[in-house]
């Protein structure tokens, strides 16, 4: 999961938070180390060593227990909390124990985050949450042409939104070009797919990959002898 961040740009530091205050731009993170990170937005996920949040509870979220008691009913979905800009992943969200439902929130709390950056930049609620992220096939979705489907698509998406007709026209051209880029070719798949499998080689053990190379050469020479006799 590292690796992948990485790959698309993030910047991954080790160190504890000890401390995070709410500025006029967002938050300002202040670490173990003494080091300072300044933020638009903040998602905090670890489950335990929840203090350094204290500095932004207004009585809102923390219970006297230090346990998360967030109004449910207000902020249901998506990882928000009653603190603009800061969402709540995992198990310190709505998520239980299990590590793969605490990644399931974690996505949805990202998704969240996307849709509020989306609406603060002015986009219609429907263009802010629509398909953040999907990629499909050339010719699977629509048989014909997919970007005049897209034009034609997009003043629904815009519905009654007060927009300019330059606002519209920047919109339109930002919605299809981000639209028929999710359109790939098979070729692209297949590469996108060793792609995957060569970056999850990367991280298991050579000795495992190497021995489990030998098994397939085995049976591979082994379907061959059947097939011949």
């Amino acid at each position: 999961m590292h690796a992948q961040a990485e790959r698309v740009g993030c910047e991954i530091t080790r160190e504890k938070a000890v401390e995070a205050t709410q500025t006029e731009d967002g938050f300002r993170i202040e670490t173990e180390t003494g080091d300072e990170y300044a933020t638009e937005s903040l998602v905090a996920a670890a489950k335990y060593g929840r203090q350094w949040l204290e500095t932004l509870d207004e009585g809102e979220f923390l219970g006297d227990d230090g346990e998360v008691d967030i109004n449910w009913e207000e902020h249901k979905r998506y990882g928000r909390t009653s603190v603009d800009g800061l969402y709540f992943a995992g198990r310190l969200g709505t998520a239980e124990d299990q590590a793969v439902v605490a990644a399931g929130q974690a996505g949805e709390t990202a998704l969240g985050l996307i849709h509020d950056v989306r609406r603060d930049k002015g986009l219609p609620e429907d263009l802010a949450t629509h398909y953040t992220d999907w990629v499909f096939i050339e010719g699977s979705v629509i048989d014909g042409d997919w970007e005049a489907h897209v034009r034609k698509e997009f003043p629904e998406r815009v519905g009654d939104a007060d927009l300019s007709e330059a606002r519209f026209d920047e919109l339109q051209s930002q919605y299809v070009e981000r639209k028929v880029e999710q359109a790939i070719s098979p070729s692209e798949q297949r590469k996108r797919r060793r792609d995957g499998h060569r970056h999850l080689v990367e991280h298991i053990d050579d000795d495992a990959v190497l021995e489990r190379a030998e098994e397939i050469k085995a049976e591979r020479s082994s379907g061959l002898d059947d097939e011949q006799q």
